[in-house]
């Protein structure tokens, strides 16, 4: 199974966003159990470097970013991806560079905190709580 997080979900972590930390880390600690691989856009690497800035110095980010690193498998946008994307014309146009570089790596779920943007999808998009309680119920 390969499950693909959008940055939102990896942002939870980061900052530990009260209500949706424990979700995200219990998905993170199922990959590392190898229940199923997490794939993330390196889109979002950079994204999360960007929005990251002002919080975290770049020694920090280097650091942290190397103790998830071997938890995540990063799979490129690339240009199909940005066509499917600009041909769509989806109200954000970076949820949708982001579902089509899921759907280009075959990721069985999509998951992330703004399911609305993704109304598009054929793919289950879902929040890391709904994904939990339906696929890994406790």
């Amino acid at each position: 199974m390969r499950v693909f997080i959008d940055t939102n979900v990896f942002l939870d972590l980061l900052w530990k966003r009260e209500g949706f930390l424990e979700d995200s880390l219990r998905v993170f600690d199922l990959a590392v159990d190898g229940v199923f691989e997490l794939l993330i856009s390196d889109l979002s690497i950079a994204n999360i470097k960007y929005i990251t800035r002002k919080d975290y110095p770049v020694e920090k980010f280097y650091d942290v970013m190397s103790v998830f690193r071997p938890v995540f498998t990063i799979v490129p946008v690339g240009e199909n991806a940005v066509d499917k994307a600009l041909a769509l014309k989806a109200n954000d146009f970076e949820d949708a560079l982001q579902y089509f570089s899921a759907v280009q790596f075959q990721a069985n779920f999509l998951l992330t905190r703004n399911i609305k943007d993704y109304a598009f999808a054929t793919m289950q998009v879902l929040t890391p709580s709904d994904f939990l309680k339906r696929y890994f119920p406790k």
